[in-house]
């Protein structure tokens, strides 16, 4: 089943953007520096994007951190990493960098980084993988920092509400369902305080949480 996923993933590194603007109503990245000024970002910062997909938070970031700060994308799809280093290879940003590997065993000491990110991809996860990744989350933050988690609302658009619909109908699992809806409960399993927003677009919800 792993297998499979991952040569999804790397099949879909190619529509990736495009279904992300269509779903998010984000077609000009609005949310991801929605998402890097909730979360506290700044010049210094070092900063983790978990299931980083084509690179768009990375990417994001980098606008806002020098090399003062670092930046770190992981996903476990090759096909993803490439469209990801494809994009970056036209900032040229000297801390910016993507590692292939598991979210839910990060390649990381306790401690390195104050934000770690994870955008529209952490509902995609089984539930004993998404619990390990919080897990890893809360391990790899320094004392204070934040995780801040965009996820999808359920969208008005009546079409790509009903191809939402029939996503999560398609996860088999009532916690992945349940968590689709309302990460908080999930959330607060593993962090001392969560927040929730909604996106200025509308489509999205904000998650932070605080260790």
């Amino acid at each position: 089943m792993r297998r499979f996923r991952r040569k999804y993933y790397d099949v879909f590194s190619h529509f990736y953007d495009a279904i992300i603007a269509l779903h998010s109503r984000d077609r000009r990245a609005y949310l991801r520096r929605f998402l890097l000024k909730k979360a506290g970002v700044k010049e210094d910062t070092r900063l983790l994007d978990l299931c980083t997909g084509t690179g768009a938070v990375p990417l994001a970031a980098a606008e806002i951190i020098s090399e003062k700060g670092l930046i770190v994308g992981v996903d476990f799809s090759c096909g993803m990493l490439k469209q990801a280093v494809r994009k970056a290879g036209e900032r040229k940003h000297p801390r910016l960098f993507f590692v292939l590997a598991d979210v839910g065993e990060l390649p990381f000491p306790r401690a390195t980084f104050e934000v770690v990110t994870c955008s529209h991809a952490m509902y995609e996860l089984d539930p004993e993988t998404r619990d390990r990744a919080l897990e890893e989350v809360k391990r790899v933050l320094a004392p204070g920092g934040c995780f801040a988690m965009m996820e999808h609302c359920e969208p008005k658009n009546p079409f790509v509400r009903l191809l939402y619909r029939l996503r999560l109908a398609s996860m088999g699992s009532p916690e992945n369902r349940a968590f689709a809806r309302d990460e908080r409960p999930f959330l607060k399993r593993h962090f001392r305080e969560v927040k929730r927003l909604l996106s200025p677009t509308g489509g999205s919800k904000l998650l932070l949480a605080y260790v």
